[in-house]
């Protein structure tokens, strides 16, 4: 991947190791758009960064992600690089029975980054320096960087 003249958007970019790339990228000239649930989190990354932009979404929402998609197209028809960092991490408890953590993570980590994949992959391809990079979590120990 090229590291500047890129839009690049960031899932989980309001705070943690996903800021930390926005910030970066941002700093080489790329355009870099940061999306997560946080509002809050992600206007206080933006108001810090001039020029960078924000989305709200919720990953775990299918429809949700459609729209997002369809509005990263509409408003970044440039974009060419999606960096899938948003993720949680819970302790699963499943002995008692209950299994929203262990929903939530699936839902968050693994069904998110697919839907939003399959939502952008059409945009993507059509770009000649497109990327698509997944960020490993802590306890996934089979994740890489692709």
């Amino acid at each position: 991947m090229q590291v500047t003249d890129n839009t690049i958007l960031i899932t989980g970019g309001g705070r943690g190791v996903g800021r930390g790339l926005a910030e970066a990228f941002h700093a080489e000239g790329n355009k870099v758009i940061i999306a997560g649930r946080g509002k809050k989190a992600l206007e206080e990354t933006v108001s810090a960064n001039p020029g960078m932009k924000a989305a709200v979404v919720d990953v775990t929402d299918g429809d949700a992600i459609v729209r997002f998609a369809n509005q990263m197209k509409r408003d970044y028809p440039a974009l060419n690089v999606v960096i899938l960092n948003a993720g949680i991490m819970r302790a699963e408890l499943v002995q008692g029975g209950g299994l929203a953590d262990a929903e939530a993570i699936v839902a968050t980590n693994l069904l998110g980054p697919i839907r939003l994949t399959a939502a952008l992959l059409p945009m993507l391809l059509s770009k000649p320096r497109a990327a698509i990079m997944t960020q490993c979590l802590p306890g996934w120990h089979s994740c890489r960087w692709q």
